[in-house]
């Protein structure tokens, strides 16, 4: 909640008053006296101050499988919880990977999710049926000479209800948002999109989205992002508008979490 401007729990962005605490600024809420600290960029994960920022490539898939860099961004890295991919970056002189999501961010690292389905297991190989002595074989043919199996007329086909689709064929956030950046036009905004997954969690199911209250949760942690409605808000929400638009035409989506987003504000 660094460097809000806003109340995180009621949206009031007048009714504020600050008071210094540490050399940092505590915020008080007049009207639902919430209070958090403004201070500088602090680490999503370990709430630390020591971040350092390295570029990171925007890409996206230009044609078919080829991944293209559509430009560059400053990502916010933890000392401690993005040692690793720190290090790296700096020792080798290299950018950030384009797909890393950074912990400092709030970024949940959690177990990759495969992009293939699992493997059916093998049957095994059934016994072969027992030979037949050359006797039995014509008595068994003449039985069924003499006595056809009746022939029964085909039941009318139910009009079932249609199943609803399997967990796995939802992608996942860093799935759906990558197939939605390939196809977004120049006017997609990709920061606004790196907060969403980190937000949403990139592991996740997009099913995340359709929980109960995830509309609403969706909308206020939008709102406290970009909530002034300037410029650079409209195109953020513009562009989460539009992805879930992508989703939701792909059958993915069976609601609109962002009908909220949508309507007009004063």
């Amino acid at each position: 909640m660094a460097g809000m401007t806003a109340c995180p729990s009621c949206g009031e962005a007048e009714e504020l008053r600050g008071d210094p605490v540490d050399g940092d600024i505590r915020i008080t809420c007049l009207s639902c006296n919430t209070q958090w600290m403004r201070g500088g960029l602090r680490c999503a994960s370990c709430g630390g101050q020591d971040i350092v920022h390295r570029p990171q490539a925007m890409t996206r898939h230009s044609r078919g499988t080829q991944l293209s860099i559509i430009g560059w961004d400053d990502v916010p890295l933890c000392r401690t919880c993005d040692a690793d991919a720190l290090e790296t970056s700096i020792s080798q002189n290299v950018p950030v990977p384009s797909d890393y999501v950074p912990a400092c961010l709030g970024a949940v690292q959690g177990p990759a999710v495969s992009d293939t389905p699992p493997l059916k297991p093998k049957s095994a190989p059934s016994a072969p049926a027992p030979k037949l002595a050359p006797a039995a074989v014509a008595q068994q043919a003449a039985a069924g000479k003499r006595s056809p199996a009746p022939r029964t007329a085909p039941r009318p086909r139910a009009n079932l209800p249609k199943a609803a689709p399997y967990p796995s064929m939802v992608p996942t956030v860093r799935q759906a948002i990558a197939a939605f950046m390939g196809e977004a036009s120049g006017q997609a905004d990709a920061t606004a999109m790196l907060l969403l997954g980190t937000h949403l969690g990139s592991h996740n199911r997009l099913t995340v989205l359709e929980g109960d209250g995830a509309a609403d949760r969706l909308t206020a942690w939008c709102l406290g992002h970009w909530g002034d409605r300037g410029d650079r808000a409209q195109r953020a929400l513009g562009t989460i508008c539009r992805a879930v638009d992508f989703w939701g035409a792909r059958g993915w989506l069976a609601s609109d979490p962002a009908a909220a987003l949508r309507a007009p504000r004063d």
